[in-house]
């Protein structure tokens, strides 16, 4: 007997498309973790699962599957089919929405270039733009953080990974930001599936530009690794390493920035946490997991169900999208003592803001050393910033969260 979703709701209005709920989406879903765990939101045409358990339960269940993109794109029409063609042929390559076998595939094959020695190796790269980031801030009165800093230094970074040039910074951003209103599930950009097929369009021929001059002049560089692994078994073909490219390229900044953007909000609001950080830099390793968990750069994660089964007496139908969300997850009381405190010296802080399962982001070290140094340096060498406004509008999106500017005043 299939579940009335209106009787999920419990009488919770939760609707993601409003500004003030993607601003602080805590208390609505602190609202249905409590008196509606399993809920069918009607603006999503889903399901939104909230609390901590029941979070990693689906998220590492065979039941519900990563492949999103498939049977959405069946879904539609074939004039939206048409328009959207390109982007869905490059994200189909992304592991982040692979399933076993193909997920297995493609993590071992990423893993032998992205390593952690790749990522160790990065220090120097991330202190270096670091310092110069902030060499250009210093002597400014006011600046928006995010533009200026939160959003160039992992750019670069992935760039110097990449072996691309940063002059081409600025399109790969205006590229980038097209696809994630498709990627992010944004709810309320009217455009947003001709804007990512753009965008996608873009840089696919971008890197296929890419990839005919490493094969002339190979480096030493991701884009290099990755055309190696065709002389290999189980091969990537170009499609994927176009595609892998282009993951690359939109984790490996995308996160990064809503991190230390996040981040440095976080400790400006709480003055007697930011003074602690830096009484004592030791911890910013655990202050940076505190960030992860409090307001980190990951608001949600989508699965279909593959099998119809129940949860928590609710009847989930082959087919379903599922929203989990991390954030909510992140803020369970189940999980966390007092989960509204930021504290910095939280431990243990399992959180679950790099997924949980097969699909633990790959990229967390790096996040991670970028996140560790940046804030540390900021608060190190500008002592002086502080929020220029009270409230920021954080970007529609259910996948990412991060703020599309940060005003701050340096009080030199």
């Amino acid at each position: 007997m299939s579940t009335d979703k209106a009787s999920t709701q419990k009488g919770v209005h939760y609707d993601p498309r409003n500004q003030t709920t993607i601003n602080d989406p805590i208390p609505v879903l602190r609202t249905l973790q409590e008196h509606a765990p399993v809920y069918w939101c009607d603006a999503l045409r889903g399901w939104v699962i909230t609390r901590n358990e029941d979070v990693k339960g689906v998220l590492r269940n065979d039941n519900f599957s990563a492949d999103r993109i498939t049977p959405f794109y069946e879904a539609q029409s074939q004039e939206r089919q048409s328009s959207i063609q390109q982007l869905i042929r490059y994200l189909n390559t992304w592991v982040a929405f692979k399933d076993p076998p193909e997920h297995t595939r493609l993590r071992k094959l990423m893993k032998t270039v992205f390593s952690p020695e790749t990522v160790a190796g990065q220090r120097g790269v991330v202190e270096r733009s670091v310092k110069r980031l902030i060499d250009r801030l210093e002597g400014q009165d006011s600046f928006d953080f995010i533009s200026e800093f939160a959003f160039p230094l992992p750019a670069m970074v992935i760039l110097d990974l990449l072996g691309l040039p940063e002059e081409d910074m600025d399109d790969l951003k205006t590229w980038s930001n097209k696809m994630q209103l498709f990627i992010g599930s944004a709810t309320t950009s009217p455009e947003k599936y001709d804007l990512a097929e753009e965008g996608a369009i873009r840089m696919a021929a971008y890197f296929r530009d890419i990839i005919v001059k490493r094969e002339q002049n190979p480096g030493d560089d991701l884009i290099t690794h990755l055309l190696a692994l065709r002389e290999v078994d189980d091969a990537l073909t170009e499609d994927e390493v176009i595609g892998t490219s282009m993951l690359f390229l939109f984790g490996g900044h995308e996160t990064t920035t809503n991190l230390i953007g996040n981040g440095v909000r976080a400790l400006l609001r709480h003055p007697e946490q930011r003074q602690r950080l830096i009484d004592d830099p030791d911890l910013i390793e655990s202050a940076v997991e505190e960030i992860l968990r409090y307001d980190g750069p990951t608001g949600a994660s989508v699965r279909i169900v593959k099998n119809t089964h129940s949860l928590h007496g609710v009847e989930l139908t082959a087919g379903e999208r599922v929203f989990v969300m991390i954030n909510a997850a992140n803020h369970d009381p189940r999980a966390f003592k007092d989960p509204e405190i930021f504290d910095i010296t939280r431990s243990p802080n399992l959180h679950l803001t790099f997924n949980f399962g097969p699909h633990f982001c790959m990229g967390a070290p790096l996040a991670r050393l970028e996140g560790q140094v940046a804030i540390g340096e900021v608060l190190r060498r500008l002592p002086g910033l502080t929020l220029a406004a009270e409230n920021y509008d954080y970007m529609d999106t259910m996948i990412m969260r991060g703020l599309r500017e940060m005003a701050v005043k340096n009080v030199r």
